[in-house]
């Protein structure tokens, strides 16, 4: 091939690839602004002040800066510095998001104000317009959360991963790790000071399968979230210091948000729990005694006196661990 063909055919890429990717780029960032003036129509509130997109000659890097995005009638406000949608211009359904290292939420009910180290996450959608989510996986590092309500906790790390079932695509597999919470609060700094218990839980751990009553979608920021409506919960464990807990079962969620069902809670180190709860008030005296009495009983028939296994139940709107009543029936809902 000639010298100068080969050139000219070079040019010809060049021009081609770089309007491909300048078509792209100029969708990506008219899309992402119709859809903030679509929530204005809404009636929510959406203010930025700009929408810059880079990442030539094979990304489509997206970032929002000065963003407020409100869902007025819910009563929910996130306020960040900047917000950035990554990915590559030949991979649409596949992105990497990524927080700022502050922003805020407001809620109906508090505002909390969120710091981390690093925040971000990578998520999947299905083929098609209506943008349903595949797979997802965030991992928040050093994250922080302190509320005007007046309580702050703190975690060295966060992950949360969801994809569907393998056998079951309508529900959706869920995955939480928490390592190094601080759950501040004035009584568990007072168990710390007293050495009854480290300031901070080494780990929580959640593996579920959930069954939601709809999708989640493009519709699920827009409108109402999907709500659950099955749970099983293959395991969830958390450990601190000397104690821990694990809790497997399954719920089913009524359209109330009331949960029904039975898990089994095993707890290692339970009179410790115990004498914890009885020396910090959280347990009063009148009925310390009761509950060890009949704890011990169920951790004899479980054949380990340190170690408890027992039934926690959920059944018409009312909880009962074991043969003890414990009131109503929490209830579970997505806001």
């Amino acid at each position: 091939m000639k010298p100068i063909r080969l050139l000219w055919l070079t040019v010809i890429f060049v021009l081609g690839w770089s309007a491909w990717w300048g078509w792209g780029a100029w969708s990506a960032k008219t899309g992402l602004e119709g859809w903030l003036e679509t929530r204005r129509e809404a009636g929510w509130q959406a203010e930025w002040d700009s929408v810059e997109v880079r990442g030539f000659p094979t990304r489509i890097d997206r970032t929002i800066s000065g963003l407020v995005l409100a869902n007025t009638e819910k009563g929910w406000v996130w306020q960040a510095p900047f917000f950035q949608i990554l990915g590559l211009n030949y991979q649409k359904d596949h992105v990497i998001l990524v927080w700022p290292n502050e922003m805020t939420l407001q809620t109906p009910w508090q505002k909390v104000s969120i710091t981390g180290d690093e925040m971000q996450g990578s998520v999947t959608f299905r083929p098609g317009g209506e943008q349903e989510l595949a797979s997802a996986t965030l991992v928040f590092d050093g994250l922080a959360l302190a509320s005007d309500a007046g309580w702050t906790t703190s975690m060295e790390q966060m992950r949360l991963a969801t994809r569907p079932n393998e056998t079951r695509e309508e529900q959706r597999d869920i995955g939480l790790e928490i390592v190094g919470l601080k759950p501040r609060s004035e009584g568990i700094a007072m168990l710390a000071k007293a050495g009854l218990l480290p300031a901070t839980v080494d780990t929580l751990k959640a593996d579920l399968t959930v069954g939601f009553d709809r999708p989640w979608n493009r519709e699920a920021l827009e409108k109402d979230r999907p709500q659950p409506r099955e749970i099983d919960i293959h395991e969830i464990a958390a450990k601190w210091g000397q104690l821990e807990l694990r809790i497997a079962g399954a719920l089913t969620v009524a359209a109330d948000g009331v949960i029904s069902g039975d898990v089994m809670v095993k707890s290692t180190n339970w009179r410790e729990m115990l004498d914890i709860g009885r020396r910090s008030g959280l347990v009063p005296d009148s009925l310390a005694d009761p509950v060890e009495s009949a704890l011990s009983m169920l951790s004899g028939l479980a054949g380990r006196s340190d170690t408890l296994d027992i039934p926690l139940s959920f059944e018409n709107g009312r909880t009962r661990l074991g043969p003890l009543p414990l009131g109503r029936a929490p209830v579970l809902s997505i806001p």
